[in-house]
């Protein structure tokens, strides 16, 4: 190839990179879907009205976009970022304080808070409750992030991680895991940082699985929830449908995503063994060796630990988008367009457009957890920490 042809074909490369870049920038406004009306926060004052005046992130002009970063272009590279970045080394980027508590059959749960309390004593500020995503804990990347930006000046919130049963190292005391589903293991959670912090309002954030967990609750309690407000981030809403979308013959399902979301559960599986094989239930451990998907992981473990007929069964009724006409607190969820995990199809936008309650945030770009505006800083925690701010200071 010649001088003069290598010199083309960059120029042309050059252009095709510029129009691309462009036309990401030209679709990064963050859209949001609400009922016709919203429901009243503060007076006369609506949640739609309350997040225009203080969640910039979502409704600027400017600043209420998400433009991935140029070298994380794609939803598999947004996605897969934190996953490759970890593998290396996981960051370590907040500071917490692990408190064991039980749940009423025995179970054992860890309450990561940050700041520890030598650093911020007691006292009635606002607590902000986290829960993860399948399989991880208060150690992920995306969850420290959001801590980091929680907890810093002007806000200066407590934070609490909850990490459920044999998750982050938490000792698994029943014959019984988590699940997507399992409510009540949240509600211990809650009633206890309530007993504990009396005076403090609380608002519940949840991650994928953790946020079709928290979904689920707050549409179970309706009036009598005792969080002020919820924020979904990266909701399957169809259990069924996100394992089906997963389970699609695509190169990157049956290669990455799949493989390393599976990987997660049997790592768990195999670490608690012999406590989960001590209970009642017996399992087929011939089966439970071939395994090759969640759901037959949903089948064989999840279903039969907590007495599903099947994984039908367990998707059917945990899935959290049949409880969310039932929520009666302020609720943004955020979800990406192009999230491989959790596609916009399954995404209940009916629901958004008739409980004046939620708020749906639509990025185009941002794959599933990922969000990277650069290789060091996400988006997310930005609009997460407006609404948290409006929230506490405008709700009674």
């Amino acid at each position: 190839m010649t001088s003069s042809s290598l010199v083309a074909s960059g120029i042309i490369a050059a252009g095709t990179i510029a129009v691309l870049r462009k036309h990401t920038m030209d679709n990064s406004q963050v859209k949001l879907v609400h009922a016709p009306q919203t429901a009243n926060v503060d007076d006369d004052l609506s949640l739609l009205d309350l997040i225009a005046t203080e969640c910039p992130s979502l409704v600027d002009p400017e600043k209420g976009r998400f433009v991935p970063s140029a070298l994380l272009p794609t939803s598999d590279m947004q996605t897969c970022f934190n996953a490759v970045r970890e593998r290396f080394k996981r960051p370590r980027i907040v500071k917490y304080e692990r408190e064991l508590i039980s749940t009423e059959d025995g179970g054992t749960i860890g309450l990561d808070w940050s700041p520890p309390f030598a650093q911020m004593p007691a006292d009635d500020r606002p607590i902000v409750v986290l829960s993860h995503g399948l399989s991880g804990g208060s150690q992920e990347t995306y969850v420290q992030l959001t801590v980091q930006q929680l907890t810093a000046e002007p806000h200066c919130f407590r934070t609490v991680v909850v990490n459920y049963r044999g998750c982050a190292g938490v000792k698994l005391t029943t014959h019984v895991l988590y699940n997507g589903g399992l409510t009540s293991d949240y509600g211990c959670a809650l009633d206890h940082i309530r007993q504990r912090f009396p005076e403090s309002p609380l608002i519940g954030i949840g991650y994928s699985l953790g946020a079709n967990l928290i979904t689920k609750y707050v549409g179970e309690q309706g009036d009598a929830c005792p969080l002020r407000a919820a924020i979904s981030v990266c909701n399957p809403y169809d259990l069924s449908a996100s394992s089906d979308a997963i389970d699609m013959p695509t190169f990157r399902n049956k290669h990455v995503y799949a493989p390393a979301m599976l990987m997660g559960l049997m790592q768990l599986y195999r670490r608690h063994k012999k406590v989960i094989e001590s209970g009642p239930v017996e399992f087929d451990a011939v089966a439970i060796s071939k395994i090759k998907r969640i759901r037959e992981f949903d089948d064989l473990i999840t279903s039969r630990a907590f007495g599903y007929e099947d994984s039908a069964d367990y998707y059917g009724k945990c899935s959290c988008a049949q409880f969310m006409p039932n929520i009666r607190i302020p609720f943004l969820a955020l979800s990406s367009l192009d999230d491989p995990v959790c596609p916009e199809r399954i995404i209940p936008r009916d629901t958004f457009r008739s409980n004046p309650y939620l708020i749906l945030a639509l990025t185009q770009y941002g794959g599933h957890l990922g969000y990277h505006e650069s290789m060091t800083s996400s988006w997310y925690p930005r609009p997460i920490t407006e609404f948290c701010a409006a929230m506490f200071n405008r709700l009674p």
